[in-house]
C-alpha cells in the first residue's frame, strides 16, 4: 500500500466535497488555499497552522493529494497564507515553520500583530528534527514553550489558550482538531488532501469510542 493512502481510512470515513460536520459543530473541508477562504473558517478566534515549510515541501503535498499543478515559488504560498490569516483575524495565531523561512514568517506576522515571538521546537519528538513555532497576539503574553516538541505545544495550546473555536488552514491528519476535541472545544479546518482529513475523523471516532462518548 502506498504511503499516500494513509491506511485507506478514507474508505470508511469519507469527506465529501461539501465537507464534514462533527456533532459539536466542528467542521472540516477539502480546500486549496489559493481559492477563496470558506466562511466557516472565520469562526476561529485562535489559529494553529503547520503549513508546508518550503517549495519542495508544498509540491510534495500537491503530489500526495493528486493535484497536478505545482508552484514555482514559495513566496506566493506564504503570502496567500497570511492573507487568509488576516481575513480570519484571530486574537492569537500560532504558525509552525522551519529555519529557511522563519524570518519571512516573523515579518508577515509583525504586519498583523503587535506582539510576535518564536519558540525553538522539534517534531516527531526527535532532538535533531528542529523547527520553530511563532506566536502572535494583540495582547502581550509569552507562554513558556521553548524547547518543547510541536506536538506537545499543540496539546498545550488546545488545553490552555482562551478561545471559542480553534482553526487550522493546513489541518493535515488533524492533531489540532483532535486535541481541541479532547478539550471539549470546537474546531474548523481546511486541508488539500481528503485522505488526510479522513485520518482525523477516525482519530476522533476512536477516541470517543475508547472514552464511551456518544456520537
Amino acid at each position: 500500500m502506498s504511503n499516500f493512502e494513509y491506511g485507506e481510512v478514507y474508505k470508511d470515513y469519507p469527506v465529501s466535497e461539501s465537507g464534514y460536520s462533527f456533532p459539536d459543530g466542528s467542521f472540516i473541508q477539502v480546500h486549496n488555499i489559493f481559492n477563496p477562504l470558506p466562511e466557516f473558517m472565520k469562526r476561529a478566534d485562535l489559529l494553529f497552522i503547520d503549513p508546508p515549510w518550503n517549495l519542495s515541501n508544498i509540491n510534495t503535498f500537491y503530489t500526495k493529494a493528486g493535484v497536478p499543478e505545482h508552484l514555482i515559488d514559495f513566496e506566493s504560498f506564504y503570502k496567500r497564507l497570511f492573507e487568509c490569516i488576516k481575513e480570519i483575524d484571530p486574537v492569537v495565531c500560532y504558525v509552525e515553520i522551519g529555519k529557511e523561512h522563519l524570518a519571512d514568517f516573523i515579518i508577515e506576522m509583525r504586519k498583523q500583530y503587535k506582539y510576535v515571538t518564536f519558540y525553538n521546537s522539534t517534531y516527531y519528538h526527535r532532538k535533531d528534527s528542529l523547527c520553530y513555532v511563532v506566536r502572535s497576539s494583540r495582547k502581550f503574553k509569552k507562554p513558556k514553550l521553548d524547547g518543547i516538541d510541536e506536538e506537545d505545544i499543540i496539546k498545550w495550546v488546545c488545553a490552555n489558550e482562551n478561545y471559542e473555536c480553534i482553526g487550522d488552514l493546513c489541518m493535515g491528519r488533524g492533531l489540532v482538531g483532535l486535541n481541541a476535541h479532547i478539550n471539549g472545544k470546537p474546531f474548523a479546518g481546511t486541508e488539500l488532501n481528503h485522505k488526510r482529513l479522513s485520518v482525523l475523523i477516525k482519530r476522533i471516532h476512536d477516541y470517543d469510542k475508547e472514552n464511551n462518548y456518544e456520537a
